[in-house]
């Protein structure tokens, strides 16, 4: 696969607001996927969806809660969906919000298969990652199936619940939680992640329903699913898998990489020589720009910004920023803090910091 999947940055931003509601530093997760300035992912309204399911089950991983995916998407701002959540509620029926969902879902997320099915007096929503890069996805399925729940409340009425929410993660030892924050019977370890409920449901009119909006929606969708960008480069992709296999601490080994590309190594050495870069010199970019973004915008201990970032000494991590930043970790938090804390220049002068201590891609 040359690109992975892309998210927009909007769905991201809800997110981190809503980590913010829940009491989480967001600019800590930020710092720690990299996203704390726009040196590894450039301006763009997208970045890798890798790295977006890693900033979750990162925070699950932190948090000790397998099921913490559910809980923030209970609690999250479907607006953030923008025009695709409008399109959802101002359709004259849940049916035809949900095919009109499905028709644009891929402005806001790429390699995902959303499908209705009926059979029967029971219907089906699902939800399903195709891209095979994404292996830390159980958050995400967590976050989508609750948003999703929230969105079909929002038309049906408050109290509204699904017959049952089928995922195609384990429920391990935590079915209970899973049933708490669903409200609803659970099957997991299905074939995809998917919302049931009763089929004449989809007849019903939404609240929300307004014809006139709803045109001028769907006019300004379709014009963006044609013209829109929603994809990256391919050096783009492997930065973001890179940044999933350091949230993770996953291994960061080029096979492994390869592997997940569907490339052999040395076709995945080649592809990268194309776009004018190699591997190392990319992941010694990630890591540097996650460093850059901890040190700066966290207040981490050093030895455990360099755990996270792979290394197993302190002092290596210590040798490798200076050799690349021409400054020692602590010297480069000194200055990124103890400027900006006395000039009060705020965190666009934050990024203009960062990006003036840019490091090339060897």
């Amino acid at each position: 696969m040359e690109n992975s999947s892309v998210i927009s940055t909007a769905i991201l931003d809800g997110v981190l607001a809503t980590i913010d509601m829940r009491g989480m530093d967001p600019q800590e997760v930020s710092a720690r996927a990299g996203i704390g300035n726009a040196s590894l992912y450039g301006q763009s309204h997208f970045l890798p969806l890798l790295s977006f399911t890693s900033i979750l089950e990162m925070v699950s991983e932190h948090k000790n809660d397998p099921a913490f995916g559910a809980k923030l998407g209970k609690s999250f701002d479907f607006g953030s969906l923008g025009a695709v959540n409008q399109i959802f509620l101002t359709a004259p029926t849940l049916g035809a919000g949900i095919e009109q969902f499905i028709r644009y879902f891929p402005t806001l997320q790429t390699n995902t298969v959303c499908g209705l099915s009926v059979s029967g007096d029971l219907a089906r929503f699902s939800y399903f990652i195709q891209d095979h890069t994404v292996k830390h996805r159980i958050q995400d399925a967590n976050f989508t199936e609750a948003v999703l729940c929230s969105m079909f409340e929002a038309v049906l009425g408050k109290g509204w619940r699904p017959s049952c929410v089928e995922l195609a993660h384990s429920g391990g030892d935590d079915v209970s939680s899973y049933i708490e924050q669903f409200s609803c019977p659970m099957r997991f370890e299905r074939r995809d992640n998917a919302i049931l409920f009763p089929a004449d449901c989809l007849e019903k009119p939404s609240a929300y329903a307004d014809p006139m909006l709803h045109r001028a929606l769907e006019e300004e969708l379709r014009e963006t699913l044609q013209h829109k960008t929603s994809h990256t480069d391919f050096a783009t992709s492997v930065k973001g898998w890179i940044t999933s296999a350091l949230c993770n601490s996953s291994s960061t080994d080029i096979h492994l990489a390869a592997i997940d590309f569907g490339m052999s190594q040395r076709s995945f050495q080649r592809k990268l020589s194309e776009h004018g870069v190699n591997y190392i010199g990319l992941r010694n970019t990630v890591r540097m720009e996650i460093a850059k973004c901890m040190l700066a915008l966290t207040s981490l201990p050093i030895p455990e910004i360099a755990y996270h970032l792979g290394y197993s000494e302190t002092s290596a991590f210590a040798r490798s920023f200076k050799n690349l930043a021409a400054e020692t970790p602590a010297r480069f938090r000194e200055i990124a803090t103890g400027d900006l804390n006395q000039d009060n220049a705020g965190s666009e002068a934050l990024f203009q910091f960062l990006d003036s201590r840019s490091f090339a891609q060897h």
